[in-house]
């Protein structure tokens, strides 16, 4: 018998209301990028190498990537349907192929909190340039994400009733794996194309309505300690 939901939610373009490396990208790489996301388009590559190539092209290091944060917004609805998260018991965890320090920075600028975090390292060298190391390899090896999102829904329990959000095409893997699917964008034609059942989204209002009747415990009165880590202490964490 299942228990209750664990929602598993894609970062760029769901949570965020643009997709974040694709800014970063025409802000700030060579433009040299474009070449390697055509091949990444085409089949020829999956987003590992993709990532892999495009990330040390992005110039100004870490500072120039801060100062572009500053024109990215969250999907307005995410901060409230986090907290309900939070305040009903709900584990909400962001797992992405995007890059930790931006989705640290970005909830810890908006005071968002969830139970983890799972996506591509950013590294910055001494000299400022960017490169991303990948901490959670895939254990199937045909997979050519730099984070496999199904392995995320496999390294969950059996009980899990597993809920998935997104929007593009890195969903597309997991949203046949997951017992509830909520889509828009790329991932809602994908699934639509597929036969995947899903349900569409435009906010996460909707998403928090749908999953009322899953959660039966009442709303705790006080939120008190969780096992999640605040994002406003990432950056304690990687200087520790």
């Amino acid at each position: 018998m299942r228990t209750r939901p664990v929602v598993y939610c894609d970062f760029d373009g769901t949570i965020t209301q643009s997709d974040v490396v694709d800014l970063l990208l025409v802000e700030l790489a060579d433009p040299q990028w474009q070449e390697i996301e055509a091949q990444w388009h085409q089949g020829l590559i999956g987003s590992r190498d993709c990532l892999a190539r495009q990330i040390p092209l992005i110039r100004g290091g870490w500072a120039a990537v801060a100062r572009t944060l500053e024109q990215v917004r969250l999907e307005p609805t995410f901060p409230a349907f986090a907290a309900w998260c939070r305040a009903r018991g709900v584990t909400l965890q962001i797992v992405s192929d995007g890059m930790d320090r931006v989705i640290h920075t970005l909830l810890a600028r908006e005071g968002v909190m969830v139970d983890s975090v799972r996506a591509n390292h950013l590294v910055e060298s001494p000299s400022g340039e960017l490169s991303l190391a990948f901490p959670v390899p895939s254990k199937d090896r045909s997979c050519g994400a730099g984070l496999c999102k199904c392995q995320a829904l496999k390294d969950a329990h059996q009980s899990v009733f597993r809920v998935v959000i997104g929007d593009g095409r890195s969903d597309w893997c997991w949203a046949r794996q997951a017992d509830l699917v909520f889509a828009k964008s790329e991932l809602l034609s994908y699934c639509n194309q597929q036969e995947i059942p899903c349900r569409p989204f435009a906010g996460f209002d909707t998403i928090q309505r749908a999953l009322e009747p899953l959660v039966k415990l009442p709303a705790r009165r006080a939120m008190g300690p969780r096992t999640a880590t605040p994002a406003s202490r990432y950056a304690l964490e990687r200087a520790s």
